[in-house]
């Protein structure tokens, strides 16, 4: 073998081997990338895991206190956007929230809405959200308008024998603790009136289902003359008062239902979800307008 061939061979031999090692610098890069990775991914892991420990160890704490549904008497009601008069009660869900804990609660979003059963079909309320900005050792009251979405659906359900059917009302709270953390609670209630109420109950029901046979001729005569009607107006409802009696409200105890309570931590992302798709009431006011039913009280004396 000559010189030249000996030198070829040592350079082929040099080059595979360049090219092996050249080739397990990029597995051990690979490898040493994918270690980094993991580690990082651990590491993030247990940041995450701290900062949810540091979150949930500030941790309000409310409780719920004298839930109770209320029934108003029954009222007669205009409503400009259709320009139509009806005879209705209203009914609310009210209860008391205080945080038992230490910790601050802030940003709590409070929602309620009920839940009629009428024959087989469920009708859900318009939900109402409040607001508190900020809770720490006060007692906050709640007030949840419960909004019909069929006339006498409550008033039905009311009535019913079997408690599987009888209304409930449904209380979603999120809010926030100092530290970054959010929380959501479910409750829900059912209502259930007692004999007593159960007698107002019925008479207030018959007031509003036979309001149209009733006062027909002064529906007709309101619903004829759209103008310059406000002195007939307040003296059907003056009857309509008389006729329902003196007791302005019917309170119904609430039995919580421990079945469907829910209470867990949530991501900022959900909390924020939630609260857009709440619905916040707001009072408009009242007009200037002068208040017929002081003029009638002058005319009578």
């Amino acid at each position: 073998m000559t010189f030249n061939e000996i030198s070829l061979w040592v350079n082929v031999t040099l080059c595979i081997l360049s090219f092996i090692l050249a080739a397990i610098s990029v597995v051990t890069v690979i490898v040493s990338l994918r270690q980094n990775g993991k580690l990082l991914k651990m590491s993030s892991e247990q940041l995450s895991e701290m900062r949810k420990e540091r979150e949930l160890a500030i941790q309000p704490i409310l409780t719920f206190s004298n839930p109770r549904f209320v029934v108003e008497k029954p009222r007669l009601f205009y409503t400009p956007p259709t320009n139509e008069y009806s005879l209705s009660s209203r009914f609310r869900l009210r209860m008391d929230v205080e945080n038992i804990s230490s910790a601050v609660a802030i940003n709590i979003v409070c929602t309620g809405v009920g839940m009629v059963h009428d024959n087989e079909n469920v009708f859900v309320g318009k939900p109402s959200s409040t607001r508190i900005n900020i809770l720490g050792d006060s007692k906050e009251s709640l007030d949840f308008m419960f909004v019909e979405r069929k006339r006498g659906a409550v008033f039905n359900s009311l009535r019913e024998e079997s408690i599987k059917m009888l209304p409930q009302g449904q209380l979603e709270v999120v809010f926030m603790n100092t530290s970054g953390g959010a929380f959501r609670m479910v409750k829900q209630y059912v209502i259930y009136p007692g004999e007593e109420e159960l007698n107002k109950i019925r008479s207030w029901h018959s007031i509003v289902t036979s309001a149209e046979v009733e006062y027909k001729e002064e529906f007709k005569e309101l619903r004829k003359n759209r103008e310059n009607n406000d002195l007939l107006f307040y003296k059907l409802k003056e009857k309509v008062d008389m006729a329902a009696g003196e007791e302005n409200e019917v309170v119904i105890e609430c039995v919580e239902l421990d079945d469907f309570f829910v209470y867990e931590p949530i991501t900022i992302e959900e909390y924020k979800r939630i609260v857009q798709e709440c619905h916040f009431g707001r009072f408009v006011g009242r007009g200037d307008r002068p208040c017929f039913v002081k003029d009638l009280e002058g005319e009578n004396k």
